[in-house]
C-alpha cells in the first residue's frame, strides 16, 4: 500500500478519535453554557488562532474569485450552519441518538459523490443506502411514539439537518481540493468566515451582554470543553480530514466515520448516564443492515484455468 494512503488512514483515525469524543464533550459543556454562547466563544477562539496561523505561515487567500467564493461558502456551510444545527440538536437530544443518526452521514456523502462527482455505486449499494436512511428516519421520528417528547424529536430533526449540511461541506471541500486550494487555506479561512457570520447571529439571538455574561461566569471545566472543541475538534480535526481526502476518495475516507461509535457510546453511557432504548436498538439494527449492504464488497471469484 502506498505511503500516502497509510498517512491518510492515520490522519482519519485521529479525526475519528477526536470526533468520537466530541459529542459527549459538547453535551457535557452545554450543561453549563447556552448553545449560542458556546458557539460564539468557540468560533472566536478558532478565528483568532486561524488568523495567527495564516499570518505566520504566510498562507494566501485564493486568487481566483471562484475559489474564494467556494471557501466562504464552505465556512458558512460546514461551521456556521452545520455546527449550529449540531449544537442545538445535541442540546435537545441524546448523544446516543446523535451517534446513531451520524452513521447515515457517510452514506449521504456517498450519494452526493454520485450526484456531483459521478462516482459509481452498485445496485446493492443503492439498496443499502436507502435502508440505512430509512432506519435513520425511523429513529429520528421515534419520539412521536413517546407522548410529551417533542423536544427530543426537534433535536433529532436538527441532527438530520446537520448531516445534510455537513455532507454538503465534505463534498465542497473535495471540489476545492480538485481546484488545488490547500487544506489549511480552506480550514483556517473557513473558521474565520464562521466567526464573522455566526457571532453576529448569536448576538442577535441572545444579545451581547447575555453571551459575555455566560462566558465570564463559566466554570473552568466548561471552559476546557469549549477550548477542546475550538482547537482539537475544530481546527485540527477539520484540517486533517480535508488533507486526508486529498489522498483518497471521499467515499472511502468517510468509511472511517463508522468507527466513531466505538468512542462515543461508552462515554455517553458511562460519563453522561444515557441508556439504550428499544427504539434506539431497533433503529441501530436497520441502519447497520443498510450500512452492511452498502459497504460490503463482493468476493472475487478466482479465475478458472
Amino acid at each position: 500500500m502506498a505511503n500516502y494512503r497509510h498517512r491518510a488512514y492515520g490522519q482519519l483515525l485521529l479525526v475519528v478519535i477526536i470526533w468520537g469524543i466530541s459529542a459527549p464533550v459538547i453535551k457535557f459543556t452545554l450543561s453549563g453554557i447556552d448553545p449560542f454562547a458556546f458557539l460564539a466563544y468557540r468560533f472566536a477562539i478558532s478565528a483568532v488562532i486561524a488568523a495567527f496561523y495564516l499570518a505566520i505561515k504566510g498562507v494566501k487567500v485564493p486568487k481566483k474569485k471562484h475559489n474564494l467564493l467556494l471557501v466562504i461558502i464552505y465556512g458558512i456551510l460546514a461551521f456556521s450552519i452545520a455546527l449550529s444545527l449540531l449544537f442545538v440538536g445535541i442540546d435537545e437530544s441524546t448523544v446516543l441518538d446523535v451517534t446513531l443518526l451520524g452513521l447515515a452521514g457517510p452514506l449521504v456523502v456517498t450519494a452526493g459523490g454520485v450526484l456531483f462527482f459521478r462516482d459509481r455505486i452498485t445496485h446493492r449499494e443503492k439498496i443499502g443506502i436507502t435502508i440505512a436512511l430509512f432506519g435513520a428516519l425511523i429513529n429520528s421520528l421515534s419520539p412521536l411514539l413517546r407522548e410529551g417528547d417533542d423536544i427530543h424529536l426537534t433535536g433529532n430533526l436538527f441532527i438530520i439537518g446537520f448531516l445534510i449540511a455537513d455532507s454538503g461541506a465534505v463534498l465542497l471541500s473535495k471540489k476545492l481540493d480538485r481546484n488545488n486550494v490547500p487544506a489549511e487555506t480552506t480550514t483556517m479561512i473557513g473558521f474565520i468566515v464562521a466567526a464573522l457570520t455566526l457571532i453576529p447571529f448569536a448576538f442577535i439571538i441572545k444579545s451581547p451582554s447575555f453571551i459575555v455574561q455566560e462566558i465570564m461566569t463559566l466554570p473552568l471545566k466548561y471552559h476546557l470543553g469549549v477550548w477542546f472543541m475550538a482547537i482539537f475538534s475544530g481546527l485540527i480535526a477539520y484540517f486533517l480530514a480535508i488533507k486526508a481526502t486529498k489522498s483518497i476518495e471521499v467515499s472511502e475516507a468517510w468509511l472511517f466515520m463508522y468507527l466513531q461509535p466505538i468512542f462515543t457510546i461508552p462515554l455517553a453511557i458511562l460519563w453522561l448516564g444515557e441508556t439504550i432504548t428499544v427504539s434506539f436498538a431497533f433503529g441501530a439494527a436497520i441502519i447497520a443492515l443498510g450500512v452492511f449492504l452498502a459497504e460490503r464488497k463482493p468476493r472475487k471469484v478466482p479465475a478458472s484455468n
